[in-house]
């Protein structure tokens, strides 16, 4: 948008100005056609080595110098100055447009010329009204002059009058018309600066709000896989009645198993029978980096107890962190070693509270002699 904006722009100012210019084409008016012989042939002098400098040249003359005035000061020339004179004095009673003007000097002199001339346009517009007629228009303008001045005797002459303030406007307008481009060109340049400034703050909020939800999607995201593998692995758990760990396939345990060993049987730690419908509450310290609890009591032990595990088999249970003050306190001193094994949430390496709300429970299945964590409990920080 803001390339659009600015490209347009500079089409349009290209644009007027070159509207704003002068018609190579367009048929001068008497003076100004005087005023351009008489620059062709100051230049043409000055080409010839009539002076070292051409601002010095023009310091002799006035600001609408003719070429009279040019042979007042280059008549004690000689011949030199003549030739030139003669040259343009023949062409100043003609009339043309800038393009003739070209044709009566060289390109290196038309160089010189040109913007000089130019400059004296911009600064008289108004006199670009003054538009030579052709020879036969001129023959019956004159004809309608005499009739005009007769109809004047006669008390009749406030129609031609009339017509003559019309004229004189719409000429006046037409001179006028460069300038007025040149403002609407400057105007519609300014807006488009102001239009692509401000798309520019614009576009750069767009893309910090982006960013922003960008970040915040991802965080969702990660979440969201964190709590997935969290229900696969309890839901493989559940269906095979084995846990996945230390990358130890099912198959094989299961042939294990079928194997006759005459060896002595290993003791294992086994949670208490308990029959159907009891509810068993155990205590446990902080998981390894085996996710298995390490230390379970029937009792709550101060200094270790952090999780308390409610149990209905002894083979499943369901685990949060204990609500008790002295228990925050301990947990939040490391984090990173009493929760992040066996808890989620939103930044809970970082504490920002002196409480831990249980949002979720997490779940843990006994395997192996040992409570294993399946799924992560949920929390967050309050206070």
């Amino acid at each position: 948008m803001k390339r659009f904006t600015l490209l347009m722009a500079a089409i349009i100012c290209l644009a007027t100005s070159a509207l704003a210019q002068v018609s190579e084409n367009q048929t001068l008016s008497n003076t100004l056609w005087k005023q351009g012989i008489a620059r062709c042939a100051h230049y043409t002098a000055y080409a010839k080595g009539f002076a070292k400098r051409s601002d010095e040249m023009l310091a002799r003359f006035p600001q609408g110098y003719t070429i009279d005035d040019l042979n007042e000061v280059y008549g004690n020339q000689g011949t030199k100055w003549e030739k030139i004179y003669d040259e343009f004095k023949k062409e100043e009673n003609k009339a043309g447009s800038i393009a003739d003007l070209k044709e009566l000097v060289s390109p290196q002199i038309w160089k010189l010329v040109e913007p000089d001339f130019n400059a004296f346009i911009s600064d008289h517009p108004d006199m670009m009204k003054d538009v030579p007629a052709p020879e036969g228009e001129q023959q019956a303008g004159d004809e309608n002059a005499e009739a005009e001045q007769q109809n004047a005797q006669e008390g009749e002459a406030s129609t031609p009058a009339k017509a003559d303030n019309t004229s004189c406007d719409l000429s006046s307008c037409a001179a006028n018309l460069p300038l007025w481009l040149g403002i609407l060109g400057t105007l519609l340049g300014l807006w488009a600066l102001l239009t692509a400034l401000s798309n520019r703050g614009k576009i750069k909020e767009m893309r910090r709000n982006f960013a922003r939800e960008l970040d915040r999607t991802n965080a969702n995201l990660q979440e969201f896989s964190t709590d997935a593998a969290d229900q696969m692995k309890a839901l493989s758990i559940r269906l095979t009645g084995k846990g996945i760990r230390n990358n130890e396939p099912v198959e094989e345990e299961a042939i294990a198993d079928e194997q006759v060993i005459d060896e002595q049987p290993v003791e294992t730690e086994q949670p208490a029978i308990i029959e159907e419908g009891e509810v068993m509450n155990l205590f446990m310290s902080k998981p390894d980096e085996n996710d298995d609890f390490t230390r379970v009591s029937d009792t709550f032990e101060p200094g270790n107890s952090i999780y308390v595990l409610t149990t209905f088999d002894g083979q499943h249970g369901t685990f949060e962190v204990i609500d008790k003050p002295e228990v925050h306190r301990f947990a939040l001193m490391m984090p990173a070693e009493n929760l992040i094994r066996a808890c989620s949430g939103n930044a809970i390496q970082i504490p920002s509270g002196t409480r831990i709300v249980t949002d979720r429970a997490g779940e843990a299945e006994f395997i192996d002699g040992k409570w294993h964590v399946v799924v992560k409990a949920i929390i967050h920080y309050e206070g």
